[in-house]
């Protein structure tokens, strides 16, 4: 019998005709299973694209992941961390529109009772607004596709500040019975409601995406300088997505303190240094002396000294430090004769070097003669060498 047929006969040893048939031929039921995996690799995907702004040496400092909601970044402001919480909610259709009913729970016709507000995708956000008070920065809904007349009308509403859509009047109105125990003036609910974001068309989350490696590879070459091969990125890429997925499903733990808190659902620097097997050592040098570049410069000498055993890369990363300290303490008491013509002989070392990679041995003859060569007090070696790598990370730049 071939193989095409989608059903045959058999008789059993009883005499019951029995028919088989492939699965092909059957449709199944209703399946939401593979849509809610999409939406959760959609949750991954934005958990780490926001993740790779660590990298930016700003204040986004760390991403907790499937923590108060599917997941929060954390600003440090002057040691006062500040919260942004994000709901990610994907369709597989790409001409869908959110309306206002779907993600509000406002019925077109007339209002639902203020528990289907409360209980909303919106709702689930505003909510973090009065738990957090000023700790939360804002609350965003994410999604892949667009919105529909009556959402854009609130979003224009509310970022003119004007409330005089009906649906920015409603949020208003019900604001108090939805979320506040103690009732807020309209002053302190209007606070609450600027913070409410709708983001759309965010391609890196549908579910055929095929812009998210190239999206963070973009981001890593820009706060890194690290420039990857096909391969590499989309090693390091899955690495991170693995990453942001295990934090995600971590077994709900009751009472943390912070540090415990961080490990176990939060994506910070040194996770971020280890996927891109930059040294924290290093890292940290550079940071530890202001440098406002201290990823991309920590990842610049590694790739120099990539010969180098790792006690060097440190070296050179604590000396660049050490220089740039020096410039900034020195840079007007020195003569400017004598700083300018400075800079030409670590320029003129510099323009030999190979830009690709270093031999740490093929720098030290060049360093001693510049010392026996110089007249500045407090110039040492060690100095010098830090001048020669902040040369050639500003080269590299």
């Amino acid at each position: 019998m071939g193989t095409s047929l989608v059903k045959s006969e058999n008789k059993s040893s009883a005499g019951v005709k029995e028919e088989l048939v492939n699965i092909h031929s059957i449709v199944t039921r209703e399946d939401n299973g593979r849509d809610t995996i999409s939406r959760f690799h959609a949750q991954f995907r934005a958990a780490a694209y926001e993740s790779l702004r660590i990298l930016e040496s700003n204040n986004i400092d760390r991403v907790y992941c499937d923590y108060h909601d599917d997941f929060v970044v954390r600003e440090n402001k002057n040691s006062i961390h500040i919260y942004h919480f994000y709901q990610v909610k994907t369709k597989g259709k790409a001409n869908h529109l959110w309306d206002i009913p779907e993600i509000i729970g406002i019925n077109k016709k007339k209002l639902t009772p203020s528990e289907k507000i409360k209980n909303s995708f919106v709702g689930k956000l505003l909510i973090h607004t009065v738990k957090f008070k000023n700790s939360c920065g804002s609350v965003i809904f994410l999604t892949n596709v667009n919105f529909a007349d009556d959402v854009e009308n609130l979003i224009k509403d509310l970022k003119e500040k004007k409330y005089e859509d009906k649906n920015s009047i409603t949020l208003l109105e019900n604001f108090n019975e939805c979320f506040v125990d103690d009732e807020y003036s309209d002053t302190q609910i209007k606070e609450c409601l600027q913070k409410l974001k709708l983001e759309s068309n965010v391609v890196y989350l549908s579910p055929n995406d095929t812009h998210f490696h190239a999206l963070a590879r973009d981001m890593i070459y820009k706060y890194s300088e690290v420039d990857l091969q096909n391969v590499e990125s989309k090693e390091i890429i899955e690495s991170l997505l693995s990453l942001v997925e295990k934090k995600s499903y971590r077994k709900k733990i009751g009472s943390l303190n912070e540090e415990e808190l961080d490990e176990h659902y939060g994506v910070g620097i040194n996770d971020l240094l280890n996927i891109l097997s930059i040294s924290k050592n290093a890292y940290e040098n550079l940071i530890a002396g202001g440098d406002p570049k201290a990823i991309r410069n920590a990842s610049i000498i590694q790739r120099l000294l990539s010969n180098e055993p790792p006690e060097i890369i440190e070296y050179c990363s604590r000396v660049k430090t050490d220089w740039d300290i020096w410039v900034r303490e020195n840079r007007h008491i020195i003569l400017e004769f004598d700083f300018n013509s400075l800079n030409t002989q670590l320029n003129s070392i510099v323009q030999n070097l190979s830009t690709q990679k270093i031999i740490f041995h093929d720098i030290q003859q060049e360093i001693n003669d510049l010392e026996k060569n110089l007249n500045i007090n407090n110039l040492t070696k060690d100095l010098l060498l830090g001048g020669v790598f902040s040369f050639l990370v500003r080269k590299k730049s």
